[in-house]
């Protein structure tokens, strides 16, 4: 470090903080959020947003906020940030929040973190964005020096007037700039880029699992050697497997809030800031492109059904997931589909047992997520329940009504086995009766682990860490093969 630099610092010592607070104080986009807010709970208020957007950012950044408040509490907060910032409180010096989010999101964030003495924020039509931001710094603390906490290219214009400059995150080219003016860098705080970890995590590979569902027909009617109807399954897999992680991420980006209020959702890569919300929107693009891409060469009806999925899925997130029991009925309809998918592509008639089967089933496993989520809440964070339609007392229900459809696709199974369809593909149907207490033990146990708040958030999480299931799995396999 130079002397001059060193004196710059020295002499910020008793300077003025200005502190930024989109992705410098949170780890977020505020105004993004609080359209995104808006979407999922005032679809029809969009139109609002954009005639406000030509009258003003401001106005528009107003109204957002009005219509998706956001619970700054649960805000992802850049905590090595704050305690630098309370440590130099603690020293004497001023700190000011300035920010070109609504002035209503910045008045409740100082209020939340309480070591604030002043707020700087957008307000009556006035976007302090940029040289605005540093024009209203002035009108507060007129030419005294100050040091300015930013993260990116767009507070330059900030940093070019401060003495000294806090780096949050900032592009490397950031810094070079304000050596070569002279600026003495404060501090300097980076958190770890995009990885691999969190690209898996955001796009839930691991749910691709679920997918798996489209061999079902090919299973159930004996033709999985069938090389070319195994191939077409196999491209009809990998394309709603990239169009399912496109929904995950417009799911999280539309329940970012809901998910902040959660114990567990909260580490998800958005909800957490760990992935910014622009971010989002290109891998949900990206992964949405590819299914595209890879359905265009499987059957119209394939594809059309594939539409319908993320049609359906998109209104799931938007409405039917806050609904009493609708979301449970479209958990088990979108499991369901995948099976009618993989018989589309492959060509195979889907048998009535196969549905209903599948339905009642799906349905159990969707009861048992939503049970598991309602036990969760009452223990840990009631206030996560406000995204959803259940109430604590629900839970006793939920786990009778999980255990009442499991034990009927139990009994469709039973029907199927004593049905004369069952005859032309197993040489011995009689031993697919062992069946019948297996599933009836993984659903009863499922059932019962949900109810004591055991269970992971996801049964599919669950189901592939469990060793109980997969002994189940594998003891159902060995009886299908031998009843074959």
């Amino acid at each position: 470090m130079s002397s001059a630099q060193a004196t710059a610092l020295a002499a910020a010592a008793s300077s003025t903080i200005v502190v930024d607070l989109d992705g410098t104080l949170v780890l977020t986009d505020t105004f993004l959020a609080t359209i995104l807010e808006t979407l999922r709970k005032h679809p029809l208020h969009i139109p609002a947003l954009i005639l406000a957007l030509f009258q003003g950012r401001a106005e528009c950044k107003q109204l957002a906020a009005s219509l998706g408040p956001l619970h700054v509490s649960s805000l992802p907060y850049h905590q090595a940030l704050i305690e630098y910032l309370q440590q130099q409180k603690l020293a004497g010096r001023r700190l000011v929040l300035a920010t070109a989010a609504d002035h209503s999101i910045a008045d409740e964030v100082a209020v939340h973190l309480g070591m604030f003495d002043d707020v700087i924020a957008s307000r009556n039509g006035r976007n302090l964005k940029g040289s605005e931001k540093l024009n209203a710094i002035r009108e507060l603390i007129g030419e005294s020096p100050f040091t300015y906490a930013g993260n990116s290219r767009a507070d330059l214009q900030v940093w070019y007037r401060s003495r000294s400059a806090i780096l949050v995150n900032a592009p490397r080219m950031c810094a070079r700039r304000l050596r070569r003016q002279g600026i003495a860098v404060e501090r300097e705080l980076t958190l770890p880029g995009l990885n691999w970890r969190t690209l898996r995590r955001c796009l839930r590979w691991h749910q691709w699992s679920k997918n798996i569902l489209v061999l079902l027909p090919l299973l159930a009617s004996h033709q999985i050697t069938n090389l070319r109807l195994a191939a077409w399954a196999m491209v009809a897999f990998l394309a709603l497997s990239f169009c399912a992680s496109a929904l995950y991420v417009v799911n999280d980006l539309l329940d970012l809030q809901a998910d902040r209020l959660h114990p567990t959702k909260r580490h998800r890569p958005l909800a957490a800031g760990s992935l910014s919300i622009p971010a989002g929107m290109i891998l949900a693009a990206t992964m949405a492109a590819a299914a595209c891409a890879l359905s265009w060469s499987l059957p119209v009806e394939a594809r059309l059904l594939l539409l319908g999925y993320a049609v359906a899925s998109l209104l799931y997130s938007l409405k039917l997931k806050q609904m009493l029991f609708v979301d449970v009925v479209s958990l088990a309809v979108f499991y369901t589909f995948r099976v009618v998918y993989g018989g589309a592509v492959t060509g195979i008639k889907i048998s009535v047992w196969t549905l209903a089967f599948s339905l009642f089933l799906f349905a159990s496993l969707a009861t048992v997520k939503r049970l598991t989520e309602l036990r969760r809440a009452a223990a840990d964070n009631a206030l996560m329940l406000r995204y959803r339609a259940y109430r604590p007392e629900d839970a006793n229900h939920l786990s009778s009504l999980a255990a009442a459809a499991g034990y009927v696709s139990v009994l469709v199974l039973a029907l199927y086995i004593n049905s004369p369809e069952v005859q032309l593909l197993y040489h011995r149907p009689q031993g697919l009766w062992l069946l019948c207490p297996v599933l009836i033990y993984w659903i009863s146990r499922l059932t019962l682990i949900a109810n004591r708040g055991e269970l992971d958030d996801d049964p599919v999480n669950f189901a592939l860490k469990d060793f109980a299931t997969w002994i189940t799995g594998i003891l159902s396999g060995i009886i299908i093969l031998l009843s074959t």
